[in-house]
Formats: C-alpha cells, structure tokens, sequence
C-alpha cells in the first residue's frame, strides 16, 4: 500500500482521556443512563492496545455517543472518523478537535485519509461509519458502504473491527432530533472478530480494497440482520 508525504501533518494525541472526554461523559452520562440500557456483547474483541478500525452501523444521531460509552468503558478512548465541516462549527468543532477526533475533507479523495492512516499507525481506535450517513433505508439496515475503513486498515495494517448495533432509532429516529422519551430502551451492539485482510495484501491495491469492502459489508449487514430480527431482545 502507498504512503503519502502528507502523514507527517498534523500531531497525534495520546491515547488517554483528556479534558474534552471527561466533560462528555460528565454532560451525556447521567442522560444515557435514564434513556437506554445496554446490551454490549462480545466486547472482548475491542483490541486493547495498539490501533484498529472500528466499523459501525449507523441508524441515528444518538448512536455515536453509544457506541463512544461502549468503547471508553471497555479502557480504550475513540477517535471519530468525521467530515470536516462538523470541525468548522463553533462549539462541536473545538469538542472535536480538543478530543482528538480525525477530520476529513471528502473532496480531497485519498489524501483526506491521510491523518487516519497515520493515527491508525500510531495507536489510535478509529471509529469509521462505513455508510457515510445514517442510513436511509426504511428498515434501519446498512446501505452500501464505502472503502475508507478498509483503505485505512489495510494502509495502517491495523485490525478491521466490525461494530453492528440497534435500537438508538427507537429513541432518537433517523434524521431526527426529537427524542422518544421512554425508560431505558434496550440498544444492543455486538463486537464482531476481525474482517479478514492479510490474505489481501499481496493483489492490486484497488481489487484489495473492493474484496475488503465487499466482505465488510456483507460482515456488517449480516450482524445488524440479525439484530434486527424477531430473535432480538424486546425494546
């Protein structure tokens, strides 16, 4: 896989939670704790040192900071792979960056991964929603998915981590900022094993990316498939 020159950017902060964190958690625990209760299953394959690439379903507005709780709970601190408007916005923007989340420029094409890359090198958990956006289908399940999760695992040679999760929808419904206040709904996320890719590193760079992106989505499609059906724990 090619290194750019750009990777030497912009500094990498620590992998330990500093003031922006703790001021989350401060400000949104208390409000998750009355809103959901937790299903965390197989969190065991959180890595727990060293960088990965965390890939999540995307059903809501909320879901975020529910999957951010799971991981930061499991001792490991996430950084959010976002689009870089959200960097521009007055208050959210200095969260973002005191937090050491990623931004990236859509437009840039593969140099916008860059500071991905070079995080995922040096010890960072990326949090990448593959979709792009919360989904758009009806049925809350993934829409196609996009290669950047697989570009920065293969590129930073880190693990690929899918992340499936439901149940935020019920209380925050896509594309929506109106709660549904309720007593602690049930919202499950799964932790799956890695995504298989060493056997990929040796084809064509973008016929690697494709077969990596094609076994994500059908990886992560098929965990959220089953959390949505019949067999899933009651709301």
């Amino acid at each position: 896989m090619r290194t750019t020159s750009t990777l030497q950017r912009r500094p990498i902060h620590n992998d330990r939670r500093g003031l922006a964190w703790w001021l989350a958690v401060a400000v949104c625990k208390p409000v998750l704790v009355v809103l959901r209760r937790p299903d965390w299953r197989g969190v065991a394959g959180i890595p727990r040192v060293g960088g990965a690439v965390l890939a999540a379903n995307h059903v809501s507005h909320l879901d975020p900071l529910l999957v951010a709780e799971m991981v930061l709970a499991e001792g490991r601190v996430p950084r959010f792979l976002a689009k870089d408007s959200l960097f521009n916005k007055p208050v959210v923007g200095r969260w973002f960056r005191a937090a050491g989340h990623v931004s990236v420029d859509r437009a840039a094409g593969r140099a916008g991964y860059d500071d991905a890359v070079r995080a995922a090198r040096h010890g960072r958990l990326l949090l990448v929603y593959p979709e792009g956006s919360i989904t758009k289908r009806k049925d809350g399940l993934p829409m196609t998915m996009k290669s950047g999760a697989v570009r920065i695992a293969l590129e930073a040679s880190v693990p690929l981590v899918p992340v499936a999760q439901w149940g935020a929808q019920e209380i925050l419904p896509a594309y929506s900022w109106q709660l549904r206040w309720a007593w602690r709904r049930r919202v499950v996320i799964v932790v799956g094993p890695p995504v298989p890719l060493d056997d990929l590193r040796d084809l064509e760079s973008a016929r690697a990316i494709e077969v990596g992106r094609r076994r994500l989505e059908d990886t992560l499609s098929a965990m959220v498939c089953e959390l949505s059906g019949p067999d899933t724990p009651p709301q």
